[in-house]
């Protein structure tokens, strides 16, 4: 029996000072990611993707200047894409066959775009590549509205549905984000 609470004991010593170590491993807190959903215009049509990034981020592509917002496109099976700092990839002469494409879409559809924008008094977000002459260039424009009767200046938030983006960089092919995605 002595034996038997000794053992006991030196078990339980073993268990304490395992348990109480300090440990080393500096725990690295992730910034909260956010999404919000866009239309990407492709050769068959429109299509549902998401835009993510930080509150910060989010807000300096979606209302920091007028015209293009280059992005990046970080999943092949989905419509994922993150914000670009500064001036972007791709060709910056407007004369390159893809730039031709993205104007003459934009030149085409910017009325419709701005249509929706003042009946809604909200922001219409597209993103554009060029499908034909390729180079995996992507813009997003937001096409604020001109009416005078959206003249309210609302906070960032309410200007843009911000949805929390609980999603690794691992998982941005996964059917989860697919669904994140259609739900927008």
């Amino acid at each position: 029996m002595k034996k038997f609470i000794q053992i006991i004991g030196l078990l339980s010593i073993a268990l304490v000072t395992l348990f109480a170590c300090k440990k080393n491993e500096v725990e690295v807190k992730k910034e909260d990611r956010f999404s919000v959903g866009l239309q990407a215009a492709t050769a068959r049509g429109s299509e549902n993707a998401i835009l993510i990034g930080t509150k910060a981020e989010l807000k300096a592509a979606l209302t920091a200047k007028e015209g293009p917002v280059y992005l990046k496109k970080v999943a092949t099976a989905n419509n994922v894409f993150i914000p670009i700092k500064g001036e972007g990839p791709g060709p910056l002469n407007p004369s390159e066959p893809c730039w031709d494409e993205i104007e003459a879409y934009v030149s085409a559809h910017l009325a419709e775009w701005q249509l929706a924008a003042n009946q809604t008094c909200s922001n219409v977000t597209v993103c554009l590549t060029c499908p034909n002459a390729g180079g995996g260039l992507y813009v997003m424009y937001v096409i604020k509205p001109t009416s005078p009767k959206c003249n309210l200046l609302e906070a960032f938030e309410a200007q843009f549905s911000l949805a929390a983006f609980d999603f690794g960089n691992d998982q941005l092919e996964s059917e989860a984000v697919a669904a994140h995605i259609k739900a927008k």
